[in-house]
Parts: C-alpha cells; structure tokens; sequence
C-alpha cells in the first residue's frame, strides 16, 4: 500500500491534509481526510475539533486512519493548552464502520439527534430593552451576515444554496432579539408542511446565556406559528451539548431517532 497527497487543494481542503491509498499495482483503494475547525461558541470547554473522514476499501483503512491520526498529532500541537477531541461521523446503520472506529480507540461519547416538540404554550418572557424583529435578508450580503453568525454555532456550515432554497419555502422564518443593532439571539426556521415546523438553527450570544431567551424566542415566534397551523417543531441538536439537551427537556421535547453517530479520541 502506498500513501499520497494531492497536488492541489481537494475540495478547498489543503493537500497536507489529504490523503490518497493506492496498492502495489497503483489502484487507488480509498481516500482519507482531516479538518480542523476552532467551536469555542458550540463547545466552550473543548473547541478543538479534528474531523477525520475515510471512504476506502478495509483493506487500506487502517493505513489511512494511522497518516489521519498523525496528522491530527500535528494539528493539535498548534494548540497545546487547548481540549478538544478528534472525531468521525457515522450513521447509526453503518455497523462496520462504526465497530472499526471502536476498535481503534473512538468512542461513542457524541450523537446527532432528532426531536420533536410542541409549541410553547407560556408567554414569552423577552429580555428588557431588546426588539423581536424578523433578521434582513434583502441583500446577498446580509444573508452572508446572517450566515456568519449562524455558522460560529454549528459543526456543519450552512451555505448560501441552502438559505436561497429555505427562503422559497412557505414556512421559512428568520427570527431574533436585537438591542440597537446588535443581535442577542437568532433563529432560523423552515417547512413546506402545516403540521410542523423545522428549527434548523437558533443560538444565543454567549454573554446573554442562562437568561431563558432561547425559550423566549421560541415562545415569541410560537404565535406566528399557530396562526399558520403548526403544532410542533422538529430540530436536531447534538447529545454531548448540555444546553442544547437541556432546552429539549424545558420544552417537552421527544427524541425521534439518531441521525448519526460522532465517535471520537479526547484531546486532554
């Protein structure tokens, strides 16, 4: 087996981090690839995230995870006093995977989730001083903005193909608190159906946490919602994420099924 990087950038990724495996006879087995990303708003604690992913034949995985492995080594020296962890997604279907992950020390510490829960039914409590407005989206740039914002919260990044699509949608509402015209809390919401509604995204700057204003915007956009004849929401949100798991509980919320399944290795 033969390991190899890129010549270029393989999908905007830089070739160091890349690799290709090829047998003794130069066909290509599979393909492997790590991305480091900083969530100090997601996960305060441990921002440090290095995302590994392999597609390959099992006879060159454990080649590829090893050069992936040691290339996270060197990423995470960069940053020595921060915890974080390296990690992989896996869906809860895909048992091999899964169990090779297991088997050279991931474990299932992380999962995204799908919940279902009603609307809230208590009057929304806003913080004082602020403005329940929908979030400008006239201009490319301020969807960019938008976007900005929404991405410094999520793993995955939401691209501008999926707002233009959303935005087209009947259900599609984007929501906040603002003070002056700085926002406190944001949200973003979509579905073609009347039954439910899909809470794609909703954060809260850090310095306006533990005050109950995710709740609270829930609750302010609960009306506009029952006007359309929605009942219950759907969102995903990730299980090692306390407040994310905690809002679920304030709200009724039931969990659906796993999405998918983030093994990893701590990063102490």
């Amino acid at each position: 087996m033969r390991l190899s990087h890129p010549a270029a950038p393989f999908q905007g990724i830089p070739p160091e981090d890349v690799f290709f495996v090829a047998n003794d006879r130069y066909v290509q087995m599979g393909m492997g690839l790590t991305v480091l990303s900083m969530q100090p708003e997601l996960y305060p604690e441990k921002p440090l995230q290095i995302y590994v992913y392999i597609d390959a034949q099992p006879s060159a995985r454990d080649l590829l995870l090893g050069a992936l492995l040691g290339r996270s080594e060197q990423l995470r020296a960069m940053y020595p006093h921060l915890k974080g962890r390296i990690y992989t997604e896996v869906s809860p279907s895909q048992w091999e995977m899964l169990n090779f992950y297991n088997r050279n020390g991931f474990a299932n510490t992380d999962a995204e989730e799908e919940y279902i829960f009603p609307l809230p039914q208590v009057p929304p409590q806003p913080p004082m001083g602020c403005q329940f407005a929908s979030v400008p989206l006239n201009t490319v740039q301020d969807q960019q903005a938008f976007l900005a914002r929404l991405n410094a919260y999520r793993m995955t990044p939401i691209g501008l193909d999926y707002l233009t699509l959303q935005m087209q949608q009947p259900f599609f509402m984007a929501l906040g608190y603002y003070r002056g015209d700085q926002p406190m809390a944001e949200m973003l919401l979509t579905g073609a159906g009347p039954e439910s509604a899909t809470l794609v995204m909703l954060y809260v700057r850090q310095e306006y946490r533990r005050r109950g204003i995710a709740r609270a915007l829930l609750g302010s956009c609960a009306g506009i919602l029952r006007e359309r004849g929605t009942s219950q929401m759907i969102t995903h949100i990730y299980s090692r994420n306390v407040p994310q798991v905690g809002l679920m509980r304030s709200l009724g919320g039931m969990r659906r099924r796993m999405v998918t399944i983030l093994p990893a290795i701590e990063i102490t």
